[in-house]
């Protein structure tokens, strides 16, 4: 089941990026014009946590990643990484769509770069969550889900994306990721990991 609306998330980034790519639709426009007109305290705490949240965090997320599961021997470790690469790489997407930046920009819009490298390692993080410390699970979706939708609104704020990129960006990570966690094994999640059991 979770391959299958996976399947359908991902195909819905498609559909939607190549709907938005010649034209940003109203609600695009009417977003953009709305966050112009944020005062300069929006664009300062914008700013700051796209800095945060950034594909700097996904970089980190994945050597670390990597490095425990080498050093550990653990196969857990080393699918999550390989889940969170795969979910970073739907940002490869942006050379089909080519779609233009609400700016000028030398980088292509379409998915957000930023929502995409931060909704994969959220996605990632509640995956293992799942699997190594299930009752903070709840937890890990709502900051999870927090981080996404700040990244998602900063990227808008300081006029880098327009609103379908976020949401293109979020349909994809979530849709491939939702296909591959399957077929890693990383779903569905047991009722209790190894670690929690011993």
């Amino acid at each position: 089941m979770g391959a299958l609306v996976g399947g359908v998330l991902a195909l819905a980034s498609m559909v939607l990026g190549l709907t938005v790519r010649d034209d940003p639709p109203w609600l695009d426009e009417g977003l953009r014009q709305a966050a112009v007109e944020l005062g300069p305290g929006f664009v300062h705490a914008s700013a700051v946590v796209s800095f945060v949240l950034s594909p700097g965090l996904a970089t980190i997320a994945l050597i670390s990643l990597g490095l425990r599961a080498f050093l550990a021997k653990d196969p857990l470790l080393a699918r999550g990484a390989v889940l969170l690469a795969v979910c970073w790489s739907t940002l490869f997407a942006r050379y089909w769509y080519q779609r233009v930046r609400p700016i000028e920009f030398p980088k292509w819009a379409y998915p957000s770069g930023h929502v995409t490298a931060v909704t994969s390692v959220a996605f990632t993080g509640v995956v293992l969550c799942a699997w190594l410390a299930r009752r903070y699970l709840k937890v890990a979706v709502a900051l999870a889900g927090t981080a996404v939708v700040l990244t998602a609104a900063s990227r808008v704020v300081l006029d880098m994306h327009w609103f379908t990129d976020t949401v293109g960006a979020v349909l994809a990570v979530v849709g491939v990721g939702l296909v591959v966690a399957r077929a890693l094994g990383l779903l569905p999640v047991g009722v209790m990991s190894r670690r929690e059991q011993s």
